[in-house]
């Protein structure tokens, strides 16, 4: 083989591997071999809501009249694509994560998801008492007992090793003793700041639509909130 000849086919793979990395079109792909899959955050600054959608042939971009739409509250969220490790990526940003999320999927050419809703889990409205002698922490927020959802709480910081547990009810109070604090150096003088967060988080998966069995929407959701607490160990 020539020179000249080995570097025209060496461009050719190279343009193959290009083509190889490059997102599928939606409308390739059969309605019943896709995954959706949604996660949303909500740490009280602000919630982001990223849909994606893929396939057994790799990342989706809708195409040609395939619509993707997403609704909290009865409202329209703003969705606009952007790329996050070369797929496609519909993602909205908003205030808060207000309400349980319905999706649609309108096609024109195969069958379409509609009124599909995600159910969120409510969000948290977190205080801290202050630490006051050797009295414990005490936490209160909205509770949530019928919620599926798991809660999980995590006090950090820089002066103690970083507590983390699963509550096991979301019943609106918690108490954590001081002696379950550990601080890194308890010679250390001087107030210690603490962080303490707690997470709701919740899962969702079904098969996207009849008569498909396996998962084919997927969503996650994790509400959050911190607050600051001064202790003196």
């Amino acid at each position: 083989m020539t020179t000249r000849a080995l570097g025209i086919g060496l461009l050719a793979l190279a343009a193959l591997a290009g083509c190889e990395d490059e997102p599928v079109r939606s409308t390739d792909v059969s309605t019943l071999d896709m995954l959706i899959s949604l996660d949303a955050t909500d740490s009280g600054d602000g919630a982001t809501v990223r849909a994606r959608i893929s396939s057994p042939l790799g990342g989706l971009r809708l195409s040609d009249g395939d619509t993707l739409r997403l609704r909290m509250g009865g409202e329209p969220l703003a969705l606009r694509e952007i790329e996050e490790d070369d797929r496609p990526v519909y993602l909205a940003e908003v205030a808060d994560l207000s309400g349980d999320i319905t999706l649609d999927l309108e096609r024109r050419v195969d069958r379409s998801i509609l009124d599909r809703v995600l159910p969120v889990p409510p969000p948290i409205g977190l205080t801290a008492a202050p630490l006051l002698g050797d009295s414990p922490l005490k936490l209160a927020w909205n509770a949530a007992p019928e919620g599926k959802h798991v809660l999980g709480l995590v006090v950090d910081g820089t002066c103690i090793k970083p507590l983390s547990r699963t509550l096991p009810n979301d019943v609106g109070q918690y108490e954590i003793l001081q002696a379950e604090l550990a601080p890194l150096d308890p010679a250390a003088p001087g107030p210690c700041p603490l962080q303490v967060t707690l997470a709701r988080t919740a899962t969702f998966q079904e098969p996207i639509a009849p008569p498909a069995t396996q998962i084919g929407l997927y969503a996650w959701f994790v509400l959050s909130r911190t607050v600051d607490v001064s202790w003196t160990p």
